[in-house]
């Protein structure tokens, strides 16, 4: 199946059947293209019961897919391949390979296109993802937002900006400290979580008892 998806401003995708099954043995493929070719693509809300974005960028524009989105593919069987630009299955163009259920907080396109192709394969899938996309500004890496009881420190989302992040009293901060936006206009990495350090305490007593 191809679906060819035109952004204005924002929009919302699914794979087919979600939030059920998806079929096996499926080959789908998704072109998004901003209207203002002046812009790229984000992809939002990749994450399970979270947020990402996906997004491209045309000349001074592009795309991007935001939060809040679900996603769980079959680990190491279905997999969501992106693309920046509209030559799908280019190896060259790939900008994620995604499986399982872990995912950017963000996908952003170099261009006004963006595509993506959904491979299963015969055995039991999984919900498969909600997407939700938008356009931003080219040369940003988009709005990663902040940490649930998190402190975020930089408003600038341009290639070489700088976010720094700390937790709330009573909380440890789990990730890194601080992301650059970088020239692929990809973060170069998650936002951090904050944790409770009564939750932190738990955890280690489990791993321990694991061991």
């Amino acid at each position: 199946m191809n679906y060819k998806l035109n952004i204005l401003f924002f929009g919302t995708f699914t794979s087919p059947n979600f939030p059920f099954q998806y079929d096996s043995n499926a080959q789908c493929v998704w072109v998004i293209s901003a209207i203002n070719p002046n812009k790229v693509s984000m992809l939002h809300n990749l994450q399970s019961d979270s947020h990402c974005w996906l997004c491209h960028i045309g000349s001074s524009r592009g795309l991007c897919l935001p939060y809040p989105f679900k996603f769980d593919l079959e680990i190491g069987y279905d997999t969501l391949t992106i693309g920046d630009g509209g030559e799908v299955g280019d190896p060259k163009t790939v900008l994620q390979v995604l499986t399982g259920s872990f995912v950017p907080d963000l996908i952003v396109s170099m261009n006004s296109q963006m595509w993506l192709h959904l491979q299963t394969d015969e055995s039991v899938g999984s919900i498969g993802f909600k997407v939700n996309y938008k356009e931003i500004e080219k040369e940003s890496c988009g709005d990663p937002g902040t940490p649930l009881y998190g402190i975020r420190e930089g408003d600038g989302f341009s290639n070489r900006d700088i976010l720094r992040f700390e937790c709330q009293f009573g909380f440890e901060l789990i990730g890194e400290k601080s992301i650059v936006c970088q020239e692929n206009n990809q973060w170069s990495a998650n936002i951090p979580i904050c944790i409770c350090e009564y939750q932190m305490l738990f955890l280690m007593q489990h791993m321990l008892h694991c061991l």
